[in-house]
């Protein structure tokens, strides 16, 4: 795709403020996922094999051809190839710690392979570990949901309920979903039954709420665009670093200079996170089946809430509204099973949970 990557290059020079064209690639990838979304939901849901198959071709084109990141998927089949194998032959009682090892394994290798290149070309590039680190939380959490299938039901939490699979999805299913084209470089992640309940979307009044929900989350994401386009070139965190930036400026100006860049560095999430929602909604992900009344029930899949990062009156909602996808699996598939298994030692479960947890 040389002829993109030089007109990424000639906006990035000409409107863009020299933002990297790696990053503009992504989100035109991002955007591409709308028109490929607006096709995806005329698929009949009779036809669940031509979704999961649409979704794999298109990722494949997105984020190999578009985005140019051939290694990267190159590892993600292979992960995935590797991980599904695991979830058919390994014994049940094992079978969800194995995948979290080897899913776990992979992904550190790839984040020092990425530093040690980072530290020989002194300069850093987006790569596949984002894409993985959203495929690392989506394998790992159908591993647990097979899992929780097998087991009785009154020893479930009620989230465990909801999403346990009784059995091993087909490989065709399982691509689909872990290769699920409008998350797949940015997220949001998401449980395999959340998809199920997508692909088997046949209500048209739900359907028809669909594109005024995306492009109001899309609206949002070209809003912190523009932030991020407007101060993330002036207002950076490395002119802190700079001895003589503090001699020309007074206190009140540099702690201004502090705010403006923090909100500017996390613009760019919000634009990633924002749009990638929009373009998931326009699949019909989130749809969580119809009410009493026939109206839809729609799940948050957002991955981020920026009132409350950016105005939480807490450190804990600070944190429950920043990567709430990461904060979903860490609670449910990682914290609150190391608790269950240390409830004999009650008095320290929660302390070993957390310190595990976090390493």
């Amino acid at each position: 795709m040389q002829q993109l990557n030089q007109a990424l290059e000639w906006l990035s020079r000409s409107y863009l403020g020299g933002i990297p064209v790696d990053r503009i690639a992504t989100v035109v990838g991002v955007l591409l996922s709308y028109a490929l979304a607006h096709a995806f939901q005329r698929i009949p849901a009779r036809r669940p094999a031509a979704k999961h198959m649409f979704s794999i071709v298109s990722t494949v084109f997105l984020f190999g051809l578009v985005q140019e990141q051939y290694t990267g998927l190159l590892h993600l089949t292979v992960g995935a190839v590797a991980l599904y194998g695991l979830m058919r032959l390994v014994n049940r009682a094992y079978m969800p710690y194995a995948v979290f090892l080897a899913a776990m394994l992979h992904l550190s290798y790839s984040h020092v392979r990425r530093q040690l290149n980072e530290r020989v070309s002194g300069r850093v590039e987006l790569d596949y570990t984002g894409a993985q680190m959203v495929f690392v939380i989506k394998a790992t959490s159908l591993a647990f949901c097979i899992h929780d299938g097998q087991q009785p039901q009154a020893g479930l939490s009620a989230y465990q309920r909801k999403n346990a699979i009784s059995q091993t999805p087909d490989v065709l299913e399982y691509l689909g979903y872990v290769f699920f084209f409008p998350g797949f470089a940015v997220g949001p992640a998401f449980e395999m039954a959340t998809y199920r309940r997508m692909v088997a979307l046949d209500n048209a009044r739900a359907q028809s709420q669909l594109p005024r929900r995306a492009y109001a989350k899309l609206f949002q994401g070209v809003l912190w665009m523009a932030v991020f386009v407007a101060y993330g070139g002036t207002y950076t965190f490395q002119a802190l670093s700079e001895r003589q930036f503090y001699a020309q400026r007074s206190f009140p100006a540099i702690a201004l200079h502090l705010c403006v860049a923090g909100v500017a560095a996390r613009a760019a999430y919000y634009t990633a996170w924002k749009m990638g929602e929009g373009a998931c909604i326009l699949t019909g992900l989130g749809f969580d089946g119809l009410d009493k009344q026939g109206n839809a029930l729609w799940m948050d899949i957002a991955n981020v809430h920026v009132r409350g990062v950016e105005l939480g009156s807490s450190l804990r909602q600070l944190i429950d509204s920043w990567n709430i996808g990461t904060n979903t699996w860490l609670r449910h598939h990682v914290y609150l099973r190391l608790a269950s298994q240390q409830a004999a030692a009650k008095s320290r479960a929660s302390t070993r949970a957390t310190v595990l947890t976090f390493l």
